[in-house]
């Protein structure tokens, strides 16, 4: 056989292996762009909203801000809500000195509502439906949180091409894809003209990638760049051009486009950013608003107008620009553009991006068992003001606090709060961690952490069934014997012995007497109570439970206070109001759990109690810092100061925090020291929000003035400076 026959017979071999691996690789590729279009484009999401615009009676909520809220929806006074006084809106104002308004059904709300303030600024009335029903509180306009497309965070709005503006889809293609509507999902003259460009500038500074190919990119391959992912994309581009017409293909890339991060959830496509950066449809958007839009695809942290007004700017122009030498717009619409301002950052409670929140939210969704492949809307209990109210405290304190730790541990020190609202039982605000960037564990949900001195209400409430404030116990030192077992528990600090009185020993968060009082009535009556309260896990009926040897988390915790605050009416405090399918189905709807309730009467006496701990008690410094008010809560301290603590609360919401390090490190700070100025600091900034109220104390029990000079007669062993002349504390009616 002659050398050129081999040659030859060699080369078709060649040619004959390089079809066959291209024909094969043309079938996988074939095969990944027919499962996508099998199975849809885009996954159902599962969307989890905000309570949106909360309206709660007794909240300050000035009746200007809402009317602004409602125009600046698209609502009109006259056609969809109306303003006057008393009976204008309805007979269900009776009083012609309120002023009111009037809500017709419309766009997330399903019902007519009432509202009456007394000065324009207090709620004090809220009907509902037809006929109409009087209720405490109402959500308007619930706001997105988030989204989950296979279990990645996404902000994204699936939009119909239809409802893009025309001057959207020109400034796409004007910077992104000049040849858009003429090439087959490769620009062979886009290539030519960034590699020309790219010598020039002698640096990458234009790709050749078409709209078809960013799309593909996004949906089939990495964005690692190599000579291999690029021949398949631009495979893939040819292949899918085979398949759809430029509308489907421009539709879906308007859809999940890369945008933005807003906190830790990705932004995708122009209608979340529109709602992102502008607060506003995508059908309301501008020229220039869709040119901004427009100019952030290439690099959306680079051309932020939130962090980089400059480049912006420039970025912006250049797209108008582009518009103009395509004879998209004149000069004039160029220079009127170009002179619009950029948006300013988002107001907080659009920014509240509340990612702990969001995971204990999951958590609960996951244990309803709903889980569904079409997707779900979580409507949740988050209230953006109070959640970012918990972040800036957190971010206020947990310095300085930190700073005073001589001997930190190897790791940051953390945080965690749950606020929990008392009037439903919902929590409006969460945080799991200081910085959610740098680790995801949830500390509020997730840590179970001892719970010290914060397990001692519990303890002390099953007394109360026959005891009152003013029962003496010993606070003298003693050995517990139990299941051949001794044990001798020790105060924090040296006291002066001798009897003191229930609300005194609780107040000072003493040990032995808080152990006494476990001891009467027995391990078994206070293990109940914690159920009876809320608490699932199991409870060991030794007696260091009396001072808190029990490991919650903080979410457990607040469950426990929370039926307390609620004067013992109980329910499981929960992140999920209603839960629907993506057609509107309701599939889930939060009901009162029953089995949680604590009797009234020995609870408003132990809130009473608790009060005394903001007053003269461990929590005193709460109003030296200028904290007043109907206000109950405990501290909470491990014997080592691995753990602090501070539950609190008042007649409206309840407040948990903890303080500590992931490393059980000892802080060398007690639950007053660590925990009490963070959970000072968040109640200060809420209570602006609400009128100032009492708790709302039940028949049986009366608030009574009790003199110094009583309480030293019955305990001298006390000193005067413990007390003011004259207090008040809460006892069963004569």
């Amino acid at each position: 056989m002659s050398r050129r026959r081999k040659i030859l017979i060699l080369a078709l071999g060649l040619f004959a292996v390089f079809m066959a691996g291209a024909g094969a690789i043309s079938i996988s590729l074939q095969n990944k762009i027919a499962q996508r279009l099998a199975k849809g484009w885009v996954i159902p999401p599962l969307e989890l909203y905000t309570q949106g615009f909360n309206l709660q009676v007794g909240r300050m909520l000035p009746l200007a801000e809402l009317q602004e809220e409602l125009t600046r929806r698209g609502l009109h006074a006259g056609r969809d809500f109306r303003l006057g006084k008393g009976t204008d809106c309805g007979e269900a104002i009776a009083d012609p000195t309120k002023n009111c308004l009037s809500l017709k059904p419309g766009e997330g709300q399903l019902e007519p509502l009432t509202l009456a303030w007394d000065d324009e600024r207090i709620l004090l009335e809220i009907w509902r439906g037809d006929p109409r029903v009087s209720v405490v509180s109402q959500s308007l306009f619930p706001r997105l949180i988030t989204q989950f497309y296979d279990g990645q965070p996404i902000l994204q709005q699936n939009t119909p091409l239809s409802e893009v503006p025309l001057a959207c889809l020109q400034a796409v293609t004007a910077i992104e894809d000049r040849d858009f509507l003429e090439h087959g999902g490769v620009s062979v003259t886009g290539i030519l003209r960034a590699i020309v460009r790219n010598a020039l500038a002698r640096r990458w500074a234009e790709g050749g990638s078409t709209i078809t190919q960013q799309l593909v990119k996004n949906f089939f391959l990495t964005a690692k760049k190599t000579i291999r992912r690029k021949v398949e994309e631009q495979w893939l581009a040819v292949m899918l051009e085979s398949q759809l017409n430029k509308d489907q293909i421009l539709e879906m890339y308007l859809n999940v486009i890369y945008m933005g991060q807003n906190g830790p959830y990705q932004v995708r496509g122009f209608a979340s950013a529109s709602q992102y950066y502008f607060d506003k449809s995508i059908n309301n958007l501008s020229l220039s608003e869709c040119a901004l839009l427009a100019a952030l695809i290439n690099n959306p942290g680079r051309y932020s107008p939130f962090t980089h007004e400059s480049q912006a700017l420039a970025r912006r122009e250049l797209v108008l620009h582009k518009m103009q030498d395509a004879h998209m717009i004149d000069t004039g619409e160029l220079e009127n553009a170009k002179a619009m301002h950029l948006p300013r950052t988002p107001e907080a409670d659009r920014r509240a991006h509340a990612p702990y929140f969001v995971m204990g939210a999951l958590k609960e969704y996951t244990k309803l068992g709903l889980q569904t492949e079409e997707g779900a809307r979580l409507y949740t209990t988050l209230d953006p003001q109070l959640q970012n109210l918990a972040t800036e405290a957190i971010q206020a304190k947990l310095s300085s606090i930190e700073a005073r730790i001589r001997h930190p541990g190897k790791t940051p020190l953390q945080v965690a709060l749950v606020t929990v609202d008392l009037h439903s039982a919902e929590i409006v605000a969460m945080v799991g961690g200081r910085d959610f960037r740098t680790t995801q564990f949830n500390r509020a949900v997730d840590s179970r952490r001892q719970i010290g001195s914060t397990v001692k209400p519990f303890v002390y409430w099953p007394a109360l069934q026959t005891h009152d404030a003013l029962t003496p116990v010993l606070d003298e030192p003693f050995v517990w014997k139990t299941g051949g077992q001794s044990w001798q528990p020790k105060n924090f600090e040296r006291t002066k012995g001798g009897e003191v009185p229930y609300f005194y020993a609780l107040a000072h968060s003493l040990n032995i007497p808080a152990a006494r009082v476990g001891q009467e009535t027995g391990l078994a009556q206070v293990a109940d109570t914690l159920r009876r309260a809320g608490i699932e896990e199991n409870i060991p009926e030794l007696p260091s439970l009396t001072l808190g040897a029990l490991e919650l988390s903080p979410l457990e915790v607040a469950q426990a206070y929370s039926t307390l605050g609620r004067m013992g009416a109980g329910d499981r405090v929960h992140t999920l109001v209603r839960v629907e399918d993506l057609k509107s189905n309701v599939l889930f709807s939060h009901q009162p759990e029953a089995g949680i309730a604590l009797e009234p009467t020995p609870t408003a006496q132990l809130i009473g109690m608790m009060e005394q701990s903001l007053i003269v008690g461990t929590a005193r410094s709460a109003g030296l810092l200028g904290l007043t008010g109907a206000l109950a809560g405990k501290t909470g301290t491990t014997s080592d100061t691995k753990d602090a603590w501070f539950a609190g609360f008042g007649p409206r919401l309840l407040t948990v925090v903890w303080v500590g390090y992931d490393d059980n490190a000892a802080m060398g700070l007690t639950g007053a020291g660590a925990a009490l100025p963070i959970w000072i600091e968040f109640t200060k900034r809420a209570k602006e929000l609400f009128v100032e109220e009492d708790f709302h104390w039940p028949n049986e029990v009366a608030v009574k003035a009790v003199s110094r000079a009583a309480v030293m007669d019955k305990f001298p062993n006390l000193s005067e400076q413990e007390f003011p002349q004259a207090f008040n504390l809460v006892m069963k009616k004569d």
